[in-house]
């Protein structure tokens, strides 16, 4: 039986995150597979050309060098290991497994907040002391959302755990009791 990606990815970038601590270098192993991810996204067909058949090896280490050439040491070494391995079309899942390993071990989390009208600074700061408090982290990344069709109240999205303290939740709520009764 076949890993799926993720499954690879979380494998790869455990090994890889225990390396990066020994070495001392998690912050810059961070730094480059986020860029190294945002080249994928922005080039889909890399991931192709470096997992698929339709190029020879020899090209492909070409373009695995140039890939290589912007990163450190320990990336580069990771690279060549993960192609040699052919696991070069899961590396958006490595470094998202790698990004999540590291916001859980310096307790950071990332959190939507869902609101009919935009948030002001003092508003999202102090949304993120009490996702902070609430659950417990050092550091909260905040993605503000407006959406007119909530009416009213806010919506916190911190990974599978909704809280909805929307106006048109409420509604709802009210609906199917009156509805019930």
């Amino acid at each position: 039986m076949s890993l799926s990606k993720v499954q690879v990815g979380k494998r790869y970038s455990k090994a890889l995150f225990e390396v990066a601590q020994e070495q001392d270098s998690i912050e810059e192993m961070l730094e480059d597979l986020k860029s190294l991810k945002q080249v994928y996204e922005e080039n889909p067909s890399l991931s192709f050309a470096l997992a698929g058949r339709s190029i020879s090896r020899t090209e492909k280490l070409k373009i695995l060098d140039t890939l290589k050439s912007q990163f450190g040491s320990l990336m580069q070494d990771f690279l060549g290991l993960v192609f040699n391995n052919n696991r070069m079309d899961c590396i958006i899942e490595i470094a998202d497994a790698f990004i999540n390993k590291y916001d859980e071990e310096n307790g950071i989390v990332e959190a939507t907040v869902t609101t009919s009208i935009d948030l002001g600074d003092a508003q999202a700061q102090n949304l993120e002391s009490v996702i902070k408090k609430r659950f417990s982290v050092n550091k909260v990344n905040l993605t503000k959302i407006v959406d007119s069709k909530i009416i009213g109240g806010v919506i916190i999205r911190v990974g599978d755990e909704v809280i909805d303290g929307s106006v048109i939740k409420r509604f709802n709520d009210i609906k199917k009791t009156l509805l019930v009764n």
